[in-house]
């Protein structure tokens, strides 16, 4: 829903962390222990990705690209050099589109956004390999690609050609990856 949940493995209870979210969906922390929100579309949602600090600030890092509201960011990852990757597909949401592609895009340190993947149908889960030089991308469109794409991640934060490792079609294919 709207919400972001805490579990806490020593007392076994799991609490309400922040609500609303802005319909947050992929999450993960940096380097200093603060969580970043892929906020995705429709009712409540932001279409951002924010960085909620330990004091429970939550500011926005990026919610446009070329002055466009991005569709819906869905999931992301972070490299060592604290740049996020996130996927940015639209499945709901009534707003108007301002971005014709559905993309995965790059945030650096400096809060500059550039998109890097534009060849996929609707990407959805991202990861990186430990090593830090392999982007891997769930294209997961329902009437259409299924796939788990590997692209190579370049020092500058720039992708190679992709390569289809697996194509899950007719299956429903994959979502978020950890």
């Amino acid at each position: 829903g709207n919400r972001i949940m805490r579990f806490d493995p020593k007392s076994g209870k799991t609490t309400e962390y922040r609500k609303p979210s802005g319909r947050a969906n992929g999450l993960i922390f940096d380097h200093k222990g603060r969580l970043i929100a892929a906020e995705g579309a429709n009712t409540g949602g932001k279409r951002r990705i924010s960085i909620t600090d330990a004091d429970g600030t939550i500011r926005t890092l990026a919610d446009k690209w070329m002055g466009k509201r991005f569709n819906s960011p869905n999931d992301l990852t972070i490299d060592r050099k604290n740049r996020i990757y996130f996927s940015d597909p639209r499945y709901v949401g009534n707003e108007p589109r301002e971005i014709k592609t559905e993309s995965v895009y790059r945030i650096d340190p400096n809060g500059k956004v550039t998109q890097i993947i534009t060849d996929v149908q609707k990407p959805n889960g991202i990861i990186l390999a430990p090593e830090m030089n392999i982007l891997y991308l769930a294209d997961n469109h329902g009437k259409g690609n299924r796939y788990l794409l590997a692209y190579p991640l370049k020092d500058d934060g720039t992708v190679g050609k992709k390569k289809i490792l697996h194509d899950f079609a007719p299956d429903r294919g994959i979502d978020g990856m950890t």
